[in-house]
């Protein structure tokens, strides 16, 4: 298994200049997310092509931000449901399926038994335009076609100004954005995990409006 790296040297920084987050080609990182300090773990995988051939032909009118509240045990059902909803054919979607299930059982091991909510989406405009910290305990963001989440470190927030809700220009101290790319799969601490308050990651939809584009998002919520 290959170890996660975290992004400054815990034996000659100060707590506060830890890294938030940590990042590794190995699902186990995630888990990583419970540590204190860590606002945000990468699994920084390649692209499984044949799920990207499956999701090919989705346009942004299949998955109008199909949403539902979701269990391990109904898990299978619900992804099924939202698809049929939509005229999709579960079928066709075979290997999506099985990776989403794989997510989501990562995810399910990480709520602790808390409510999780399920969302599948397309879109060929933007979605969040303003960087924000969710008002979650935990999400699970996986891109699997098209440009991914922008994400901003620590260091490079300005709280007070995303807070007040000032322009993106002015929440970002220094350099630019970073971006899950597509099949990377992230977990975020929101505002709403214990003792996390006022330490959630920041992060925005892409701006993909009038590139042509279609993202196909998957989001697990508790």
């Amino acid at each position: 298994m290959q170890s996660s790296s975290i992004y400054v040297d815990k034996m000659t920084a100060t707590p506060q200049q830890l890294s938030n987050y940590v990042t590794g080609n190995h699902p186990a990182v995630l888990r990583d997310i419970l540590e204190p300090g860590i606002n945000l773990c990468l699994w920084q995988r390649s692209v499984n092509r044949a799920v990207s051939s499956e999701l090919s032909s989705l346009r942004a009118t299949h998955l109008p931000d199909m949403r539902c509240r979701t269990s391990p045990a109904s898990f299978d059902d619900d992804v099924n449901a939202l698809l049929q909803q939509q005229d999709l054919d579960p079928m066709a979607f075979e290997n999506w399926r099985i990776d989403l299930r794989l997510l989501a059982d990562v995810f399910f091991g990480l709520s602790e038994d808390r409510d999780v909510s399920l969302r599948l989406e397309t879109k060929d405009d933007n979605g969040c335009r303003r960087f924000h910290v969710d008002r979650t305990h935990l999400r699970l963001l996986c891109t699997y076609h098209g440009p991914g989440t922008l994400w901003l470190t620590d260091a490079q927030v300005d709280r007070a100004a995303q807070e007040n809700g000032e322009p993106n220009d002015n929440i970002i101290r220094f350099g630019e954005p970073s971006r899950f790319e597509t099949f990377w799969v992230g977990i975020m601490k929101g505002a709403a995990y214990p003792g996390n308050a006022g330490q959630g990651l920041v992060h925005r939809s892409p701006p993909i409006a009038g590139s042509g584009r279609t993202r196909v998002l998957f989001c697990l919520d508790c």
